[in-house]
């Protein structure tokens, strides 16, 4: 059965979500849509990135990766767009 989502789902959808949140291009290795794939050198580096980023500057790194996180997965739960294949 073919499913519908309301929104085409984007190859990187964390990369858009944190892109949205911060307002910066994440680092290249950010693929997917969420940071399962990631080694935990590469989670503890975009962790620094999401700090050094952050809006507003008072933020937590680990906030805004969760964030960015959350946002993708609402729009899962929500169909908007498709889950990880």
């Amino acid at each position: 059965m073919e499913r519908h989502y309301t929104y085409p789902t984007p190859k990187h959808p964390l990369r858009e979500a944190l892109l949205a949140v911060t307002g910066k291009e994440p680092p290249a290795y950010v693929k997917g849509h969420n940071i399962l794939n990631l080694t935990d050198h590469q989670v503890m580096a975009l962790q620094d990135w999401c700090s050094l980023n952050a809006r507003p500057e008072w933020a937590t790194g680990l906030s805004i990766l969760e964030a960015a996180e959350m946002i993708v997965q609402g729009a899962i739960d929500n169909a908007n767009i498709g889950g990880p294949e």
